[in-house]
């Protein structure tokens, strides 16, 4: 699976660049006026579920085309450190990008994600829309040596529950990505931490 930890980096496993397209999804945002303060929101658990990894579509090889990436993660033990959010306990993270992507690299990236939210008594409590943020997109669009968890540190919620957070977060596959270089890669799973920050 691939983990998003509240760090936002990680240190050892990577992760085929193409698969940054849906992380961008995920964590993306536009330009916001408001301070941010660095205090957490909201931290949760982020993880594939069985039958539902991250599809990469042509799978991605060691050749560079556009990918087109959808994932639909998990967020499931959400906690709200100053207990300003404290009824969003879990919810759904649906994204969709693309990108110019191959083992190693992937450039002109464009994404989009959308979170459902659920209190602890599994009802809707909210949405929040998160998009790229056009201060880190150029280091979002081109990356050289793909760290996924790095492709989430830019992103902002813009509408909805959370409206004007970042988004922080890193991510570890849990799937054999080594096929990348041979067969490629069409799937990826993965599990990890992602924060919400003021």
């Amino acid at each position: 699976m691939f983990t998003l930890p509240a760090s936002g980096r990680i240190r050892s496993t990577a992760l085929p660049a193409a698969a940054a397209v849906v992380v961008v999804s995920l964590l993306a945002a536009t330009p916001q006026v408001a301070a941010h303060t660095g205090q957490k929101l909201v931290t949760c658990t982020v993880s594939t579920t069985p039958g539902r990894p991250i599809t990469l579509d042509p799978p991605v090889s060691m050749t560079a085309r556009r990918i087109t990436a959808r994932a639909t993660l998990a967020l499931t033990h959400c906690t709200s450190p100053n207990g300003a959010h404290a009824r969003l306990r879990s919810g759904w993270l649906t994204a969709h990008g693309t990108g110019l992507g191959s083992c190693t690299n992937v450039d002109d990236i464009s994404a989009t994600g959308r979170i459902t939210w659920y209190d602890a008594d599994k009802r809707p409590a909210g949405t929040s829309v998160i998009k790229p943020d056009h201060s880190a997109i150029e280091a979002a669009r081109s990356v050289k040596s793909y760290n996924p968890g790095d492709m989430l540190l830019g992103g902002k919620v813009t509408k909805g529950r959370l409206a004007g957070a970042s988004v922080a977060g890193s991510a570890i596959p849990t799937s054999d990505i080594t096929t990348c270089t041979t067969t490629g890669i069409a799937a990826v799973t993965g599990t990890g931490k992602i924060s919400f920050i003021a």
